[in-house]
């Protein structure tokens, strides 16, 4: 259904204005007729992409998932999704933003807001999340829909921390070696070259290191904000579209990289379709927010087009087989669920499927990056070593 805003003359002919919810705009038209009023104005609402992500830190997927869990595992119980939600909004296990929004939730719903759409009007929730809890609420199956949100959620978290704990090593070689750099030139380097006194050369990696030396001593603090200043941005641009694409171009550099992040991104799809579709979400909008949650570009790109082929008639195989974007396999699962009529249950194995060769791919990836850290670590620091060694024979020579 799409919404509509409306301006009427009531049986009073006093002017009046909404919005209503219909399949076309003939049907909203009809509608607004049958109950006696003289239609005016009627245009359809225009809905922009990805709404529900406005906020500029959303709340984090762990949360969500928490939330999801407990939410769901209470209204199963019997409990009204108001009274969840209030008694959720003060646990301390969330954080202190969060249980605002879920107070702001509780009172939008006093006011007459069904659960979605108060999620929607907090601007914290993604479009994935209010789509599904929409769907359970037309179908009457609210309860089903929120096992359905945790399950994909805690899926989602599962497979990050998979991620963060492969990254670790790789990341905790990388800040050693920024560690040793820092203190050579903070501490060694003064201490070595004022034993020599003004006569020190200061060309090559040791000016090079001096001079770095100078910078962090007398502009340590507008370093320490310019740093957090570029990783905070640079966590908010990778965010948006064009972050997805440097992302993208980088990747592609990387054989290894590239065949992960195309994995993961397919694991991501055909999951959320899998789950979008088993809500009973209609197929061009369980299309179009699986391909939002793919975070691909190229996925995003030829979803598009394949939504615009399927609403002409196009089947949903042969609409994705045409853009050249995903693999065989998916195809061939797609066409088997469109004959069978269980599109979700194949979209959940071939997500499975996907899953595992993620894992096992992350897992030959810091097989890989493992010894390449350490041999450029321990290459650096021969190189330093090797710098110092040569500058203090320079140091005697030139004292002597």
């Amino acid at each position: 259904m799409a919404d509509y805003r409306y301006q009427v003359i009531n049986k009073k002919g006093k002017t009046e204005s909404g919005k209503i919810a219909a399949n076309s705009q003939m049907e909203a038209l009809q509608l607004l007729t049958t109950q006696g009023f003289v239609v005016t104005s009627i245009k359809p609402v225009k809905k922009h992409r990805s709404k529900s992500r406005t906020a500029l830190f959303p709340i984090s997927v762990k949360e969500v998932s928490l939330f999801s869990r407990q939410l769901s595992t209470m209204v199963s119980a019997g409990v009204r999704i108001r009274d969840a939600v209030q008694v959720l909004s003060v646990q301390p296990v969330f954080s202190r933003r969060f249980r605002k929004v879920l107070t702001e939730v509780v009172l939008l719903i006093e006011g007459g807001m069904s659960f979605s759409e108060a999620m929607q009007h907090t601007r914290v929730f993604d479009s994935l999340f209010i789509n599904l809890v929409k769907a359970g609420e037309a179908g009457g199956v609210l309860d089903e829909a929120l096992l359905r949100v945790a399950d994909f959620y805690e899926s989602m978290v599962d497979l990050q921390q998979q991620v963060k704990s492969a990254m670790a090593y790789p990341l905790f070689m990388m800040v050693f070696a920024v560690m040793i750099v820092m203190v050579i030139s903070l501490f060694i380097l003064p201490n070595l070259i004022s034993a020599f006194g003004s006569d020190a050369p200061m060309t090559g990696v040791m000016g090079l290191l001096l001079s770095m030396n100078e910078m962090l001593m007398n502009h340590w603090l507008l370093i320490v904000i310019g740093i957090v200043f570029a990783l905070v941005g640079g966590k908010i641009f990778l965010k948006t579209k064009y972050g997805r694409m440097v992302k993208d171009v980088f990747a592609s550099i990387i054989p290894p990289v590239k065949r992960l992040r195309t994995m993961t991104a397919v694991e991501r799809f055909t999951r959320t379709l899998a789950v979008l579709v088993s809500s009973g979400v209609d197929i061009p909008t369980a299309l179009d927010l699986s391909s939002e949650v793919s975070e691909s570009n190229s996925i995003v790109n030829a979803i598009v087009r394949a939504v615009e082929e399927i609403r002409a008639g196009e089947t949903i195989h042969g609409a994705l087989q045409r853009q050249g974007v995903f693999p065989p396999i998916v195809i061939s699962m797609v066409e088997t669920g469109e004959e069978t009529g269980k599109l979700d249950t194949v979209m959940f194995k071939v997500a499975d499927f996907y899953r595992n060769q993620v894992q096992a791919a992350l897992k030959q990836l810091i097989s890989l990056v493992e010894p390449m850290m350490i041999l450029f670590i321990g290459g650096f620091v021969a190189f330093l070593a090797y710098t110092m060694y040569n500058s203090i024979f320079a140091l005697q020579q030139t004292i002597g």
